[in-house]
């Protein structure tokens, strides 16, 4: 009966390596839609959005998917050693089960973790562009309604005055 935890911690070990790959590959899938996002965003290109919310929606589902899976295996290996449920982490686990894989599927989980923190910080990056679209596209919806004085507007070509109002969106600011 001694062998038989041992068979399913590595059985489980095994897994615990599966499920981390699989999440490493969803995010670099996410990098890449994050990616496209911002080209779309730089571009303005409204008509791409619809398609990259559908395959980060993807995305993102198959992480959800891949978080449970990983959920379920952690209680399971913490059980088997014991392991308080405030002590439940990826990291604690793998130390308390002094197995020879543990020390690679370590280095896979931290490998992970910092392709995490990249993903968030390129979101946030993409977060600070749409608000920047947001922001210019207001200020401009603002000057138009303000009026302006033909002295104090620019054509299209970068020309002052002596254009029409419906193709003005910049105000001169001195």
């Amino acid at each position: 009966m001694g062998r038989f935890p041992i068979v399913n911690v590595s059985i489980s070990l095994h897994q615990l390596s599966h499920i981390l790959a699989c999440e490493s590959v969803q995010c670099d899938l996410l990098t890449q839609n994050i990616i496209q996002e911002r080209d779309a965003i730089k571009r303005m290109a409204l008509s791409e959005f619809l398609a990259i919310s559908k395959s980060r929606s993807s995305i993102l589902e198959s992480l959800h998917h891949l978080k449970d899976e990983l959920d379920l295996l952690l209680n399971n290996l913490a059980s088997v050693h014991q392991i308080p449920q405030s002590n439940r982490t990826v990291t604690e686990i793998l130390h308390q089960t002094q197995d020879p894989q543990a020390g690679a599927i370590l280095r896979q989980y931290e490998k992970l973790a910092e392709k995490v923190r990249s993903v968030k910080q390129d979101i946030g990056v993409n977060q600070i562009l749409i608000n920047n679209v947001q922001s210019f596209l207001m200020r401009a919806a603002e000057a138009h309604r303000q009026g302006a004085t033909e002295e104090d507007l620019y054509s299209a070509s970068g020309a002052p005055g002596l254009v029409s109002r419906q193709a003005v969106l910049i105000k001169r600011k001195g």
